[in-house]
Parts: structure tokens; C-alpha cells; sequence
């Protein structure tokens, strides 16, 4: 009798792996779990200028046995992190969703305005202050959003990142989660808008103090020098380095921390991105995501990409090198995913939110066009010539983000025309240096533009945050920051980013046409069959996927 029931036990033991084996072998009707990877400033040609160097874990596997969209663009002028991640998730540009910047200014209070800061919120796990973060800025819904509300609030959504940013416009307004890293305390974070208190997995995350260990570490290069032969020199000297100081390899982070307070080296560093991965690893393990038949959301934003780019440059070879490490943490992260989900279970899409100019001393010295806009020096020619036509008074409130904010109330109050105040404006800045476009609110919203330079700058205006005079700069030129490049154009090297998808249902290949960004999020929502969000533009990437 005992081998009887040991012959039944060791068969259904065999059954029930098998019926396991199937499962992870056959793609579920939709994907149980839907993972989004944001690298901050990672232009297009990276992929190919790092190719060699790469492993076969991460980039690589993503880009070979997926769909590698290799003309994805966006298409808007103010190409900064916050628009780029909220037009991911939502599918709509800027001028429907409301993110038209990272900061916007309020002609009303005469304040700037944080895209995700609020004071009706605390932050709970870190350091205490009198505001926190929500997504209460956007003016949509986002896919997990619509699928979340189809589904009766049975999905799940986390969303993680070192900036938070990225961590809360990815998230949506229904995520459970959104998690940050608080640079004062050296904690992951998050907000009261989603809980009261942090839970006990994120706790223990902390606990573990990972931070003060990475601070004891040194960043050298990877590989042998030699084989960074599409990179600038380590001793550039087109670098800003960090804290103006350190340049070169190795960084001892104990003697960079002397001058860089408390934890915010971790932001500069490649072990910032080892971090992130392990709390999203963590989050896949502890709050079970992608184990049911509602899909889950997971979404990781890798952003010190952003910070290593602006202070040394797309050329760099700490640029080069800090995206080698990352291919081995993604490496890691995508086995840790297929292991716990399955590969056939799982949607993968990996992008970036902008590019990223070349450094202008750079292009100069290479006799390409270029220049720095110097708009402070610009800004006070424009006042005094308002001054000599219209009098005293402070006729411009502010500038920032390409943009001029006047003083409505004052043009109105001397009888004057805004839109002809408007043109004034125009036709004066049009032939300063740099400039190639300017365009003011009253065109914007009386002639819709269809091509060009226009159209992007129109993508980018929102009627109730946007300024009164709008400018493009000429190709190759960046505003005057204490950074080697930037990113804010509608130009290529800003709007060119990878879009790969990868997993459940995904075909082999590449993919060359024009894909507008707005896509991912209907796309997302079609496999999924729920609503799309209801402002989203994009259109659905059939070919994507093997629907047989």
C-alpha cells in the first residue's frame, strides 16, 4: 500500500511539473506580469556604439530575441525626463497629458512648479519634510491606470526608482507602490498618497544599509582601456566631472563623499544602478507579482544615466562604461524575472524618456554648428527693449524651459494687444544667435502646424502651463547650464531613443519604420484588452507581436 501511494505521489509530482514546464513553455493569453525599463539619456546610436563590449545577458538578449523598434522617437520640442515618462504611460504628448516640463512656472502665483511636487502629501520612510510627491499633475489616466479600474483593482503596480520622478508619473494614480531613494538617509522611500507606513520587505530593504557599503567602493573601468575605442580619452577634456573635480578613473567614493553630502553620490555612481535592481528584485520576489491571472505592473527607471551623462558627455567613457554595467544588472534582472514568471508569461519593453546632445566645445572643435545660448544675457536685452517701447514696468515674469512668461496683467492694464505684445517679442529674440523658432501662445492655439519644428513645439504646449512666446534653438546648440550637454530639443540626438520589446508573444526582429513613443501605451492596452487611456494618440504596434 505504501508503494502504491509512493507510485501516485511520485506521478503526480511528475504531472504537476510538467503541467508547470507547459505553462512557462505556452504564452498565457496575456501576460501575467508587464515589466517597463526606462534608462534616462540613452540616445539610440548607444546601442550600436557598445555593441562589442557588450554581454549577451541583458542589451543584447533584449535587442536579438525581441522586437528592436530602431526608429522610435518622440515627438515633442521640450524633450526633459518628466514629459518622456508621462508620455510613455499614457500614449498622448505633452500638450494632453500636462507634463509639458520637469518644473513649469505659475503666472498666477508667480512660483515655479515641481511636475510631481505637493504639499497635501508626506514622505514616510526617509526624511521628514512638509511635502511629498503624487501624480496629481497629470491630466490622464495611464495603461496600468484603465487596466487597474477594468479589472476591479485586482492588478498590481509597483513602480521603483532612484529619482522620483520617474518612480511616480510611471506609476500612474492607482499604483500600490511607488518607491524612491531618499539621498539624506539613504532610504528607499515613498509617499502617503499610496500609504501610511512602508511595508515590512521595504523595511527590512533598508535595514540592510547597502548604501554605506557601496560608499566604501571604487569605480574603475571594466575592461582594459583599449577597448573603449568609441569613446573619448579618459582625460577628455571635454569632461565637467564630478563636483568639477574628479575626472578620471578610479573614483574612491570615501574621498568624493568628503565634498558630495550624504547620500547623494549614490545618484553619480554605478552602484546606484545595482541598488535600484535589487529593490525591484525585491519587489518581484515579495509582493508577488505576475502569480495570478490579473496582469501586474512593474516599473524600473534607471536615471543615474542621466546624471553621469550631463557631467561628462555621450563621448565619455564613463558614459560607455556605466551602460556595460548596467547590461550585467539588466542581465540579472531579466533571469531573475524569467526564472520567477517565465519568459512567455512576461512583457518586456525597454526605452528612454530623451537623448542627449553632444557637448558644444566638442562639435566646435570638430568645425560642426553649434553654439551656447546665452539666455540671461538675451533676457535682459528683450527687457530693456520693451522698456523703450511701452515704458517702465516688468513686462517679462520669468523665463525657463525655452520659454517666456509676460506679465498679462500689466499688458492688459496699459491696453495693449498681447498678441501684438506677443509679435513684438517675437520679432526681436527671432534674431538673436541660436535661435531658429519662436512661436507665441496666441499661434499655438489658432493654427494647428503638421510638420517640422512647429509641430513638435506645439506637442510640447499646454494652454493653461505653458509660456507666452515658445523658442527653438538651432541644431547643436544648448542653453547656457553648468553641464557639457543637455537635452530640451526636438531635435534627433533628443528624440531618438531604443524601443525593444521582449517575451510574451514577442516576434524576432527589427524594425525601422517610425515609431512615435505614444505607441507603447495602446499597444500595451490592445494585448491586454482593456481601455486604452483615454487621451492616448499612438498607434497600435500590430507587428510587434505573433497573435496566431
Amino acid at each position: 500500500m505504501k508503494k502504491i501511494i509512493l507510485l501516485a505521489l511520485s506521478l503526480f509530482a511528475i504531472y504537476s511539473s510538467s503541467i508547470s514546464q507547459i505553462e512557462s513553455v505556452i504564452p498565457s493569453d496575456k501576460p501575467k506580469l508587464v515589466v517597463g525599463i526606462v534608462v534616462e539619456q540613452m540616445r539610440q546610436d548607444y546601442l550600436e556604439r557598445f555593441w562589442n563590449n557588450l554581454g549577451d545577458k541583458g542589451f543584447k538578449k533584449l535587442a536579438i530575441n525581441g522586437s528592436f523598434c530602431q526608429n522610435a522617437n518622440y515627438e515633442y520640442s521640450l524633450t526633459q525626463a518628466a514629459p518622456g515618462y508621462a508620455t510613455i504611460v499614457t500614449g498622448c504628448e505633452p500638450s494632453e497629458h500636462g507634463i509639458v516640463s520637469d518644473y513649469w512656472f505659475n503666472a498666477l502665483t508667480g512660483n515655479k512648479e515641481h511636475c510631481i511636487e505637493t504639499k497635501s502629501y508626506k514622505t514616510i520612510g526617509g526624511n521628514p519634510s512638509n511635502f511629498s510627491y503624487s501624480p496629481k499633475n497629470i491630466l490622464t489616466t495611464t495603461f496600468s491606470d484603465e487596466a487597474k479600474l477594468f479589472g476591479q483593482g485586482k492588478s498590481k503596480t509597483i513602480s521603483v526608482s532612484l529619482d522620483p520622478i520617474g518612480a511616480i508619473i510611471s506609476g500612474g494614480y492607482t499604483a500600490d507602490a511607488a518607491y524612491w531613494f531618499d539621498t539624506k538617509t539613504g532610504n528607499w522611500v515613498s509617499s502617503t498618497y499610496y500609504m501610511n507606513e512602508l511595508p515590512a520587505w521595504v523595511k527590512e530593504q533598508n535595514d540592510k544599509k547597502m548604501p554605506d557599503d557601496y560608499l566604501q567602493r571604487e569605480w574603475s573601468p571594466l575592461l582594459e582601456t583599449e577597448k573603449y575605442n568609441t569613446a573619448q580619452a579618459d582625460s577628455s577634456i571635454y569632461e565637467y566631472g564630478i563636483d568639477m573635480v574628479y575626472k578620471t578613473f578610479p573614483y574612491k567614493y570615501e574621498e568624493i563623499s568628503k565634498s558630495i553630502k550624504d547620500y547623494e553620490l549614490l545618484n553619480l555612481i554605478p552602484e546606484g544602478q545595482t541598488h535600484l535592481t535589487d529593490m525591484a528584485i525585491a519587489a518581484l520576489y515579495n509582493e508577488e507579482l505576475g502569480k495570478d491571472k490579473f496582469t501586474d505592473f512593474l516599473f524600473i527607471n534607471y536615471s543615474v544615466s542621466e546624471n553621469i551623462g550631463k557631467l561628462f558627455g555621450p563621448q565619455s567613457m564613463e558614459v560607455e562604461d556605466l551602460f556595460l554595467r548596467l547590461d550585467r544588472d539588466l542581465g540579472h534582472l531579466i533571469s531573475v524575472i524569467e526564472d520567477v514568471v517565465g519568459k512567455n508569461n512576461v512583457l518586456i519593453y525597454l526605452t528612454s524618456n530623451h537623448g542627449v546632445s553632444e557637448n558644444p566645445e566638442y562639435l566646435a572643435d570638430n568645425k560642426m554648428p553649434t553654439g551656447v545660448f546665452k539666455q540671461h544675457y538675451i533676457l535682459t536685452l528683450l527687457r530693456s527693449y520693451l522698456k523703450a517701447i511701452y515704458g517702465e514696468g516688468d513686462w517679462v515674469l520669468d523665463y525657463n524651459n525655452n520659454q517666456i512668461y509676460l506679465n498679462k496683467t500689466l499688458i492688459e492694464d496699459s491696453q495693449i494687444s498681447l498678441n501684438e505684445f506677443q509679435e513684438k517679442v517675437i520679432s526681436f529674440i527671432i534674431n538673436s544667435a541660436g535661435i531658429s523658432n519662436a512661436i507665441s501662445s496666441h499661434q499655438f492655439q489658432n493654427i494647428i502646424f503638421t510638420h517640422g519644428m512647429p509641430k513638435k513645439m506645439q506637442n510640447s504646449f499646454n494652454q493653461k502651463r505653458s509660456g507666452d512666446i515658445m523658442i527653438s534653438l538651432k541644431a547643436g546648440w544648448i542653453e547656457d547650464i553648468p553641464f557639457v550637454c543637455n537635452h530640451n530639443s526636438g531635435y534627433k540626438y533628443d528624440t531618438n531613443v531604443p524601443l525593444i520589446w521582449y517575451g510574451w508573444k514577442v516576434k524576432k526582429q527589427n524594425i525601422f519604420n517610425n515609431v512615435n513613443i505614444t505607441s507603447i501605451a495602446p499597444t500595451i492596452s490592445k494585448i491586454l484588452n482593456t481601455p486604452a487611456p483615454p487621451a492616448s494618440t499612438g498607434e497600435v504596434l500590430n507587428s510587434v507581436f505573433n497573435n496566431k
